[in-house]
């Protein structure tokens, strides 16, 4: 059956507008909401239509705290010890703990988020290569569908390798079996959720923070700047904006 014609303009603004958010409010998403995501995704496809990949959503903001606290204490008392993940130095890690001061919210793991997204598959055998591709490829249209919904996402793989190289026991929370791929950037998944009020409140910044690039602009435009000056004011207004789903 094809897709109505307005199909391609809504992915098209899906996936222009989407984007890696890391602000979120301190609040469990509407369960309904989660369940139509999963339901949905019974639709993605996978390598040889095999359909082996399993999700670990955990959607309860004090259980991600607990995983959090067993996981970030072992970070930071290896960090001590200058033992990193695979993927890390004391130069990487640096540069991460001095995120925490601003859009990592004093939480380089998980960035404080409520809920987490965690696509695996059995890795083993001549079809390895293909569960991790099954994985990306999940972890990808959740991402767009949470998105679609008016939820904010970020996909992150340190997380993933702090959980698998440095603490087995905030692994073992996930009751994700041992010969199970969840490595790579796609395969863990962390949510912030932007409710309606946090979403109002970066719209207004947004609109204050063009007000006075107008203004300023305009009397560039007086002392003899061109016109042209005003095609960069996107580039000079640095904003994380939110797609959120259209009703009506």
């Amino acid at each position: 059956m094809p897709p109505p014609p307005e199909m391609g303009t809504y992915m098209e603004q899906l996936i222009v507008n989407r984007r890696s958010c890391r602000r979120y409010l301190d609040k469990n998403v509407d369960p309904q909401i989660i369940s139509r995501i999963l339901n949905t995704m019974s639709a993605a496809p996978t390598g040889g239509n095999s359909y082996n990949v399993e999700y670990i959503v955990i959607d309860d903001k004090d259980w991600v705290k607990e995983i959090w606290k067993l996981a970030y204490s072992k970070m930071e008392s290896d960090a001590k010890k200058h033992i990193y993940t695979n993927s890390f130095s004391d130069f990487y890690y640096s540069k991460m703990k001095q995120s925490e001061k601003t859009v990592r919210k004093d939480d380089l793991l998980f960035c404080g988020a409520p809920h987490l997204f965690i696509a695996h598959e059995k890795c083993a055998g001549k079809w390895a290569e293909d569960s991790k591709v099954n994985c990306n490829l999940a972890t990808a249209y959740f991402e767009l569908l949470a998105n679609a919904f008016g939820l904010g996402t970020v996909i992150m793989s340190y997380p993933a390798e702090v959980l698998q190289e440095l603490a087995p026991k905030a692994k073992e929370m996930l009751n994700i079996p041992q010969d199970h791929y969840m490595k790579l950037i796609s395969d863990l998944i962390i949510l912030r959720f932007l409710m309606r009020e946090a979403c109002k409140k970066i719209e207004d910044e947004k609109s204050t923070a063009i007000q006075k690039q107008d203004r300023r602009l305009s009397k560039m435009k007086v002392i003899g700047i061109n016109g042209s000056a005003r095609k960069d004011r996107n580039t000079a207004i640095i904003i994380q904006t939110i797609f959120e789903k259209q009703t009506g």
